[in-house]
């Protein structure tokens, strides 16, 4: 038999379907003590959540979200996934992967995400919780549902490797498993500390990150992780100065800042070989030595914040610094 949380939930979404609204629930839990290592509380973008026990029926919202769980091994804690869009999960949580229904390739409607009668919800982008899918983090603690943002998208100034770290304890103290998550850091820190020793003193590369646009280039600016990822594989993002994480330039400031590597941000549509026929046939980029390529590649599973991310500065470093690697 289902919590009887769930049960409210589920009646909540009869009631979607029958009235068009729902019914809020209380979010008190069961009674009894907190398990081991609860209660843990979650000051998250501005909604505080205390957990007395770890979350039993998880829904991920976005690639990196799903990714990270799956990385602390609790897919047996997951009842669905969404928004990958055709983008293949990584290949080390396939198989665990698999075990976890699907709830839509995009997002999920607010119907989509009750029937699976979810007790936490994890997005690891804003679109998660946006008003156009129906499930706020307003509306889903009216349901009774714990949710949680990934903090990138809500935080002031830059965003780095140290807030990843920071979120994969936090999250693997919400599931009771903080040992798992200290395991996970420690080897993210050791892959990244390989990478610098191998890099050494090298000289950064100016590098521009091609995300979207014909008209005007849309790139990463500070506060993106993306940044952070450049400078540990041996580059400089030239849009640093910018003080967003995502924002538009011009071709000309493109060409003025003369970069020697275009990274392109990889969603899959537009395609990789499309974003790059679009810099070849921009006149304002006419000659610039990065053109001629190679075009190295960051997916945007990668480029989110998530155990992946380290995935992404070992390739991005043996691209810019191939003599570094041999």
């Amino acid at each position: 038999m289902l919590p009887a949380r769930l049960r409210v939930v589920g009646a909540a979404l009869s009631l979607l379907l029958l009235a068009g609204c729902g019914a809020a629930v209380t979010d008190a839990p069961a009674g009894g003590a907190p398990a081991a290592g609860f209660p843990v509380v979650d000051d998250n973008c501005g909604v505080t959540t205390t957990y007395t026990a770890p979350p039993t029926r998880a829904v991920t919202l976005t690639s990196n979200a799903t990714e990270l769980l799956l990385e602390l091994g609790v897919e047996r804690s997951m009842v669905g996934t969404a928004y990958l869009k055709n983008r293949p999960i990584g290949e080390r949580y396939a198989a665990a992967y698999a075990t976890v229904p699907v709830l839509a390739p995009g997002q999920p409607s607010l119907e989509q995400l009750l029937a699976a009668e979810p007790d936490f919800v994890y997005s690891g982008y804003p679109d998660g919780f946006s008003e156009s899918s129906g499930h706020t983090r307003a509306r889903l603690a009216e349901l009774g549902i714990d949710s949680h943002l990934n903090p990138e998208s809500c935080r002031e100034g830059r965003s780095g490797f140290e807030d990843l770290f920071g979120e994969t304890t936090r999250i693997g103290a919400i599931f009771g498993v903080p040992e798992r998550a200290e395991r996970s850091v420690e080897g993210m820190r050791a892959r990244l500390d390989a990478v610098a020793a191998r890099l050494g003193t090298v000289e950064p590369v100016p590098v521009f990150v091609y995300n979207s646009g014909t008209d005007v280039p849309r790139t990463a600016g500070g506060r993106a992780l993306l940044t952070d990822m450049i400078e540990r594989a041996g580059g400089r993002n030239v849009f640093a100065d910018l003080d967003q994480r995502w924002g538009e330039v011009s071709w000309e400031q493109v060409a003025r800042r003369a970069p020697a590597v275009v990274l392109i941000y990889d969603y899959l549509d537009p395609s990789v070989e499309s974003k790059i026929a679009t810099l070849r046939a921009t006149p304002a980029l006419a000659g610039l030595p990065a053109l001629a390529g190679p075009f190295p590649t960051v997916p945007l599973s990668e480029a989110q914040p998530g155990p992946r991310s380290v995935d992404a500065v070992e390739r991005l470093a043996r691209e810019l610094h191939p003599d570094r690697f041999r």
